[in-house]
């Protein structure tokens, strides 16, 4: 009763039953089936079909109002009894943008599932704005982006701290200088970051501060991943600004970073939630083990 009382839970709040069945890995008629068995074991009706979507009926609010106090105090029960690790089990699915996902997130999921071992993971990466796309389409539990995005629909929580880091290529003519003049960029290709992307968004808005735009620059390329960057200054097609946290070990790649006179670029990478959305209970142990490990750092 308790996973009919779980699924009926998740079902009102995604306002879906395809967007449950997805995220549960089985198939949409298996949620329906349940949903009639959950109340057939009630004897009353919960749902109607409005529009294109279904209502509560009067029943139903009030199966819902208990069933969320009934879970509460159900997670709390096993929590004092020391265990939640039995429960804490099933996928989590996370969207990230570029650098997070691919320099951050796998060291902190092993250190999450050595806790939580039974614990599996989907991990989507893409630029910020789509996987923000991805929360609102409930095709991602929560994701980690380098943007915030604080709407009717989203809410954003500050997690790390990230810098942009200048780069060329070892033989390329401003590789052994230091505090180059900003003007000077303006003499060789330059690489950047798709439309669309957190990094995009700070370098930009890094150029207005100093009465610049991308139109003042040669722009040779514009590419989708933090790697795409990379491979393209190293095989001397322009320069490039990178995260600190893609810069590890630059003159083994054959990068040289170096310094751009008075131009700092920061940025922070945020967790990001559907805005009065409850995460399913894995998700949200995953969420706040990511959210404390900020303050840790």
């Amino acid at each position: 009763m308790l996973d009919l009382m779980r699924l009926f839970v998740q079902v009102v709040e995604e306002q879906s039953f395809t967007v449950v069945a997805r995220k549960l890995g089985i198939s949409q008629p298996a949620v329906s089936n349940q949903m009639r068995a959950f109340e057939d074991k009630l004897g009353i009706k919960l749902l109607y079909r409005k529009g294109k979507g279904f209502a509560l009926t009067p029943e139903g609010e009030t199966v819902y109002r208990h069933a969320l106090n009934l879970l509460d105090e159900w997670s709390e029960l096993i929590a004092e009894i020391g265990g939640s690790e039995k429960l804490m089990n099933g996928k989590v699915h996370i969207g990230a943008s570029h650098i997070p996902g691919e320099y951050l997130l796998p060291s902190y999921l092993a250190s999450f599932r050595a806790i939580y071992p039974k614990i599996k993971f989907k991990l989507s990466i893409g630029d910020s704005l789509e996987m923000a796309e991805k929360v609102v389409a409930h095709e991602v539990d929560f994701a980690v982006v380098g943007a915030t995005f604080d709407t009717e629909k989203l809410t954003s929580e500050f997690w790390l701290k990230d810098e942009l880091g200048f780069i060329v290529s070892c033989d390329h003519p401003m590789s052994s200088s230091e505090n180059i003049e900003i003007t000077k960029l303006k003499e060789y290709p330059m690489i950047i970051r798709e439309t669309g992307s957190g990094h995009r968004r700070s370098f930009e808005e890094a150029l207005t501060k100093h009465g610049l735009d991308l139109n003042d620059f040669d722009i040779a390329l514009e590419v989708g991943s933090a790697e795409g960057v990379k491979n393209a200054v190293r095989s001397g097609l322009g320069y490039s600004f990178l995260s600190k946290h893609a810069l590890d070990s630059c003159e083994k790649q054959g990068l040289v970073q170096t310094s751009v006179k008075d131009f700092h670029i920061e940025r922070g990478f945020y967790l990001l939630t559907r805005r009065n959305k409850p995460l399913t209970m894995i998700a949200d142990e995953c969420y706040r083990y990511l959210s404390k490990k900020s303050t840790d750092r």
